[in-house]
């Protein structure tokens, strides 16, 4: 529901993934190899309404706030993948011979991340979805471009595991290449997506390596435009300069009477930077000097582009949450009205203000942006008398925007009226309290009383409690390098308001702030109203048949008795949303609930939340890398934003166990018959040697397969600890084996805490195969193996434990400390090489020079027998492990 009100939840009719099995609705995470990534059903296309998450608005935060965890390289790198932050440019190509329309009416808008190479570009590409679009709005194409779109887009819908053949067909149009003034052909291919970029491309063969593969099919040009090139630090090109970029050719042929020479190039695109060539002006410019020149010669303009899509939040099936919406179609025909409050010295006709107002009312929204006639001189009750008739025209459905002083006046506004108003975004609002010392700067800009007048309406008091009443929901935004308005957060704003901090924005005196605009549009007004919060949470009826339906509806759909009811809103008749949550909406969060799990008043009490977050380490599978890791981070940063929660990042360290094969080496399932079923290996082996092999297979990050005889020996292992009891005796031990313990307590504390259990295991195994030997070995050396021991094998230990008269239970005694004096080994063994292979091991002491080990190795007489007399080219020593001779 916050999610709603803040504008991140948003209902659209759109392609979606839907698995025909159980005939439900998959995001693009949960589609693995065009399968389900539940069931493994190939995935169709349907066009559907289906409730979104709009966590595109969050790809910036999501990457930025990998920078601040500890997560192991794969997740982390699939995360950033998954995201897909490109940042390129949007060029205009305007269109020629589109039938029945003049030349030049209409363009085609591509994005690119290499401007550089536009002189290259011999076709543009577009989607067979944004051909769609074009024939939906009128173009006459031929009947054989309609049906090559037609049958692009069904295959799209069928597509599987297997990566399509590229395909296409000339649209019949002409495009006007903005840097060469050339016309190059269009054509519709599948091989660029409708949801990715604009949907439209340029074709550059040489550069890249899919429109390469297509220009060779379809015997389109390829026109080299870049060299590769590296960079010479040896001979820069003059004495200023530390280094020059120089070609890089394959082979060069001259021809045998002409003065010409062709460069060498093999059949592939070349896609890396380098130098312009065949580029007009901008020849021998590097990419990086030459992508911004570019742009702006062609009117192109910056743009940050995402492979991340929007989460599709809804699933057609009755086990889930309940969506707490109601559809009101009265509700939906209500006129919005905007009311736009400028700042301290603004206008209504000033900065991003009138531009709002137009993009706003073309969206259907009646906007108001009254200029303050204290503008200069702000007095606040001044102001809240001429912005009375206006906020006396708003409801529930509408919106106030403040920006700076403005901001405040909005506040002032919420907590004097008796009536809720639908949405507030405040821009650098000025809610600080400010101090004389603090103007004393800007007095020499404007009159002093101008100052101190603003200073008494900045520094009004605010009634919180009366605005939280009067407000549905509510959006902060600042800039990171505001030179006026300081970043506020939410110790002083209540929780539930969202607050963004944006990057580069200043003071938002910009003549148009899109990013503003895409938030208020957010909160336009589409027939769905929230249900009060009273009413939650929104219960499942009961119903006997709760099957999905082939039709891809829910079947709460055809519960009449409970999809009819009121709306909360106006009381008129209302429907209930039928779509319910997937799983995802539960454990994004789940864990929060942990810290406070039975306050029945909030998530949790603030100050457990702040006691037990961050998630000191998450362990899990790599297959919700891009899963559960990325939607609960998601969740996690718009609720710290709205002050629910007080970290941003809920685990500050993420890493992953590998996958337990099945004997034949394959993953396990009921189809291959390669299951090994727990149940029946702890009934055999018990459940202690069953958890200490599972950690003892292999490295814990890595994929091993499972061979039962390895429980044997585990099992032994374990009979082996047990019969130790009886060398149990008052006896001392010696100073070796006590040596041996506190390297054992060091290795493994060290190794779980680094998640090498199977390292820690073979320790423990070197240290009973000592104690073994031993006629008698004491109580306290095998208390502390038995300490060492519980992690892995839990029940035989706390047994052992109580055995030998220990009151408290192991589990909460204090982990065995290692002394560092007796933990150090006196002799370690170093593996020789010769010529790369070992011949033979000697064992020499720690504190060893590099001098004394290349007299004992030489002095060996194994290794003299291998040098047969020569003298070594060169001996490696690596501390502590080998000697490498080179003869």
């Amino acid at each position: 529901m916050q999610f709603f009100k803040h504008g991140l939840a948003y209902k659209k009719n759109q392609p979606i993934n839907w698995c025909p099995k159980d005939k439900i609705g998959l995001a693009n995470e949960e589609v693995v190899g065009g399968c389900c990534e539940r069931c493994g059903t190939p995935v169709e296309q349907r066009n559907k309404e289906q409730w979104m998450l709009a966590i595109t608005k969050y790809a910036d935060k999501l990457l930025e706030g990998l920078k601040e965890v500890d997560y192991i390289t794969p997740a982390r790198v699939q995360q950033e993948n998954w995201i897909g932050k490109s940042e390129g440019a949007e060029i205009d190509f305007s269109l020629r011979f589109v039938p029945g329309q003049a030349d030049g009416k209409h363009k085609a808008k591509i994005f690119t991340t290499r401007p550089d190479t536009i002189f290259g570009a011999t076709f543009l590409a577009i989607s067979p979805e944004l051909a769609q679009t074009w024939l939906g709005v009128g173009w006459q194409a031929s009947p054989a471009v309609k049906k090559y779109v037609a049958q692009a887009l069904q295959d799209r819908a069928a597509a599987t595991r297997e990566e399509q053949a590229k395909t296409g067909i000339d649209a019949g149009i002409k495009a006007v290449n903005p840097a060469t003034k050339e016309e190059i052909p269009v054509w519709i291919t599948n091989y660029v997506l409708g949801n990715v970029g604009t949907g439209a491309i340029m074709g550059v063969p040489a550069h890249d390596q899919r429109d390469f593969d297509f220009a060779k099919k379809f015997n389109l040009p390829i026109k080299q435009v870049i060299e590769p090139h590296i960079i010479d630090v040896d001979h820069p090109t003059r004495s200023d300069k530390k280094d020059a970029p120089r070609v890089v050719v394959q082979g060069i042929v001259k021809h045998w009477d002409k003065d010409e020479i062709i460069q060498l190039r093999g059949e592939t695109a070349y896609e890396g930077e380098g130098i312009l060539i065949n580029s007009g002006k901008y020849s021998g410019l590097t990419s990086a000097e030459a992508k911004k020149k570019i742009i702006e010669a062609v009117g192109g303009r910056m743009k940050t582009n995402y492979k991340l899509r929007d989460w599709v939040f809804s699933r057609q099936r009755y086990w889930g949450e309940p969506i707490p919406l109601v559809f009101c179609e009265h509700c939906k025909n209500i006129k919005q009205k905007v009311l736009l409050i400028h700042g301290f010295t603004g206008r209504g006709d000033k900065n991003w203000l009138p531009w709002m107002k137009q993009q706003l009312e073309k969206q259907g929204f009646e906007v108001f942006a009254p200029t303050m006639s204290t503008t200069d001189h702000p007095i606040l009750e001044k102001w809240m008398d001429e912005l009375a008739p206006y906020v006396e025209k708003l409801g529930e459905d509408d919106i106030i925007v403040g920006h700076s002083l403005g901001g405040k006046a909005a506040l002032h506004i919420l907590e004097r009226i008796n009536k809720k108003i639908g949405h507030v975004y405040l821009v650098a609002p000025v809610i600080k309290q400010v101090t004389d010392s603090e103007l004393q700067d800007k007095k020499d800009k404007r009159p002093e009383k101008d100052y101190f007048s603003a200073k008494a309406f900045w520094n009004a008091p605010l009634n919180w409690k009366k605005i939280e009443e009067n407000i549905i929901s509510s959006d902060v935004i600042f800039s990171d390098n505001d030179p006026s308005v300081p970043y506020v957060g939410h110790e002083v704003f209540p929780a539930r308001w969202r607050i963004q901090e944006l990057h580069n924005y200043e003071h938002f005196t910009q003549a148009e702030i899109p990013v503003l605009f895409e938030n208020i549009l957010q909160s336009k007004n589409t027939g769905w109203v929230p249900l009060p919060e009273s009413e939650l949470p929104l219960k499942l009826p009961k119903v006997k048949k709760y099957e999905p339906t082939d039709t891809g509806e829910s079947p709460l759909a055809s519960i009449e008795k409970w999809v009819k009811t009121k709306c909360p809103r106006c009381g008129g008749p209302a429907r209930r949303e039928t779509d319910t949550m997937p799983n995802w909406a539960g454990s994004s969060w789940y864990f929060l609930r942990y810290t406070d799990p039975r306050n029945d008043k909030a998530l949790a009490d603030q100050k457990k939340l702040a006691y037990w977050m961050a998630v000191d380490w998450y362990n899990g599978g790599m297959e919700h890398t891009v899963l559960h890791l990325l939607y609960s981070r998601f969740w996690n940063q718009f609720l710290y934003d709205i002050g629910v929660v007080p970290t941003r990042e809920p685990y500050q360290k993420r890493t992953s166990h590998g996958m337990i094969l099945g004997p034949d080496g394959e993953k396990m399932s009921k189809s291959r018959g390669n299951v090994i079923n727990p149940d029946e290996m702890v009934e055999q082996f018990g459940t202690d040697a069953f958890r200490i092999y599972i950690m003892f297979m292999g490295p814990f990050d890595q994929a091993v397969m499972w061979d039962t005889n390895g429980l044997v020996g585990v099992r032994r292992f374990l009979d082996r600890v047990w019969n130790l009891q009886e060398k149990i005796s008052d006896s001392k031990d010696s100073p070796e084996i006590i040596s041996q313990l506190h390297q054992t307590i060091k290795k493994v504390t060290e190794d779980i805490e680094a998640m090498r259990f199977n390292t820690a295991i073979a320790k423990m195994m070197e240290l009973v195969n000592e104690l073994s030997k031993l006629e008698k070995i004491s109580k306290q050396t095998f208390s502390t193996l038995v300490q060492l021991l519980s992690p892995f094998a839990p029940h035989i230990a706390e047994e052992l434990w109580e055995k030998y008269g220990h009151g408290q239970d192991l589990a909460y005694s204090a982990w065995p400390k290692y002394d560092a004096a007796l933990a150090k080994t006196a002799t370690v063994t170093l593996a020789v090489q010769i010529n790369g292979k070992v011949r033979d091991t000697v064992e020499v002491d720690t504190e060893i020079t590099e001098g004394k080990v290349r007299d004992i190795v030489l002095a060996n007489e194994k290794v003299q027998k291998w040098l047969e007399g020569k003298e070594p080219k060169k001996i490696i020593y690596i501390k502590g492990k080998l000697v490498s001779i080179v003869v």
